[in-house]
């Protein structure tokens, strides 16, 4: 049972406007250092000064384009690198580079730069530049500067304690890096590096026939998926973009997605593209191929979009499937009496692993490690989330200095990372997590259950819900604001096979409130009495909009969780 406490000030509130709410100063002083914070023009950006090598990529590139040299996008298949690549070959071939791109497949390549995905490039480039990967891919760098070509990395994961000898290595978590947002996205990068671009050939007057704000959709959408921090810079990207989506223009894939998924476009938010965007995108890059869904953002063609999208629905649909059949098995084998809960499933299906370990670190609150075999059968992967207070890849790094011989490859950052090993050295792998985690932090770090007090009964109504809205985005490192109050309840059913349907009775007003707890099935009864944290949402339907709770956690006295 989590400790439930008051979110900590980090400032005052009256050193917010009076023309905000209150409450909504009280909720700003809880997650901000100062009112200026609160501003989320694009003109207060931060220049790209600080990030290293980014003007000496800026140069290269710019000097590829003019020589007509050929240019390769090195991508990823997650939602942040399908979106960094298509944001680069869209602006690149609005300068009249000679573009293309490749995508490694999760189960033939593995992730990043690798050996075996150059081995399966079709032709070799003059530039290659990554995106969202390569931070650690020095063999594959070697490879490639030994065949003539430039490289530029471009990547957001931690850093080596050494960098790929390539002709650039932009990221702003580089130790000599002075940006003042190390948080941004692997797409936020590229961003950055085109911003760069467009500085220096506007210096050098040549041509730069491109308005980079209109892509800052593909920047939102791959910031949002990625979950990292939502400072004061991410805000302001991430807002820009979603008012461009908000009001029609957006990228015509994105719209075709929000389609398939019910949603409007104008009331689009944070949690749309984070819990319904996101996940069907990414589908084809855990099940199939993510060069589709770099397709479907690169087309301008709705017809094309349209059946980009479908098809990442159905595989959506899969992935459900197959995650669902995964924690049931992952649930009945894992230790979970160790720091990090573990769980080997040998025909486990590797693009699926990371959502079970997120299920896992949920269920058991502490870091989570779900392994599959490799096609070959020759290594294991394994997929790895971590809670408030752990850095998953400071573990990592310092339990491979236990097993040096073991072959293993990783990378990532403090709350997720992946990982390849020898199959021998599982076993051996997962004691020395455990035996690390032990050394270095000694417990599970007990991680409050922060909320922003009692929702007072006028409040408890959609026009709240809306005002809230007003003032995204919300997500990591600026939460959502989340209330908890004592309810009755009056109706209890189930909603699917995980879910829960509930309607509330505020006890003082008699007001009836609806409400959803996502995967947790309880059965309560009617009259009984629970204290809830959630989120107040607007629940839009065919142009009705009604209040919903979302629920995060619940007690009773006598409580019941069937599953």
């Amino acid at each position: 049972m989590p400790k439930i406490c008051l979110r900590p000030k980090l400032s005052s509130p009256e050193d917010f406007s009076q023309e905000w709410h209150p409450l909504v100063r009280e909720i700003y002083a809880a997650r901000l250092q100062n009112a200026q914070e609160v501003e989320k023009h694009l003109k207060r950006l931060l220049p790209p000064e600080g990030i290293p090598d980014i003007y000496v990529a800026a140069r290269r590139l710019s000097e590829a384009i003019d020589k007509g040299e050929q240019v390769l996008i090195y991508g990823d298949y997650d939602v942040d690198g399908a979106n960094s690549t298509a944001l680069m070959v869209r602006v690149l071939k609005q300068l009249g580079a000679k573009v293309s791109f490749f995508i490694p497949n999760r189960l033939v390549h593995g992730y990043g730069l690798s050996l075996s995905g150059i081995e399966a490039l079709t032709a070799v480039p003059d530039l290659l530049i990554t995106v969202d990967n390569g931070i650690r891919s020095h063999s594959a760098v070697e490879q490639l500067v030994k065949q003539g070509v430039d490289v530029i990395v471009t990547d957001h994961h931690e850093p080596d304690t050494t960098l790929p000898n390539a002709f650039a290595v932009v990221n702003p978590k580089r130790q000599d890096s002075q940006f003042g947002s190390p948080n941004l996205s692997g797409v936020g990068v590229v961003f950055y590096l085109l911003l760069a671009l467009r500085q220096f050939r506007r210096e050098q007057q040549q041509a730069f026939p491109c308005e980079l704000t209109e892509y800052l959709d593909l920047v939102a959408l791959g910031t949002i998926a990625d979950i990292v921090p939502l400072d004061y810079n991410n805000r302001i990207l991430t807002q820009a973009g979603l008012r461009r989506l908000q009001s029609g223009q957006g990228n015509i894939g994105i719209r075709a997605l929000c389609a398939v998924a019910g949603l409007s476009i104008d009331t689009l938010s944070p949690s749309d593209i984070g819990f319904a965007v996101a996940p069907r995108l990414n589908a084809v890059g855990r099940l199939e191929d993510m060069q589709e869904g770099v397709c479907l953002l690169l087309t301008d063609d709705w017809a094309t979009a349209n059946d980009y999208a479908h098809l990442l629905d159905e595989l959506n649909r899969d992935r459900k499937a197959l995650e669902n059949e995964m924690v049931i098995k992952a649930s009945a084998t894992v230790d979970s009496s160790q720091a990090i809960a573990s769980a080997y499933l040998p025909q486990g299906h590797e693009g699926v692993i990371g959502i079970v370990a997120s299920r896992l670190k949920s269920r058991y609150q502490r870091p989570a490690l779900v392994a599959t075999d490799t096609a070959d059968g020759q290594q294991i992967k394994a997929s790895l989330r971590s809670i408030n207070g752990v850095n998953i890849h400071q573990l990592l790094e310092k339990a491979a200095t236990q097993l040096p011989e073991a072959s293993l490859h990783f990378g990532g950052h403090a709350m997720a990372a992946g990982l390849t090993v020898d199959k021998n050295y599982y076993v051996p792998l997962v004691q020395a997590l455990n035996q690390t985690f032990v050394q270095e932090i000694g417990h599970i770090p007990e991680e409050p259950l922060y909320i922003d007090g009692e929702l007072p009964e006028h409040l408890l109504d959609v026009n709240w819900a809306r005002y809230l809205e007003q003032l995204e985005p919300w997500g990591a490192g600026l939460p959502i604001p989340t209330f908890c109050n004592t309810f009755t309840v009056t109706e209890c059913r189930k909603l699917g096979a995980q879910h829960t349907r509930l309607m509330l009775r505020h006890p003082q007003s008699g007001k009836s409130l609806p409400a959803t707890w996502f995967f947790h099935s309880v059965d309560w009864q009617y009259g009984e009495t629970i204290r809830a944290v959630y989120q107040v949402q607007v629940n839009r339907f065919y142009g009705d909009e009604r209040l919903n709770l979302l629920i995060t956690y619940a007690e009773s006295p006598h409580y019941h969780l069937l599953s």
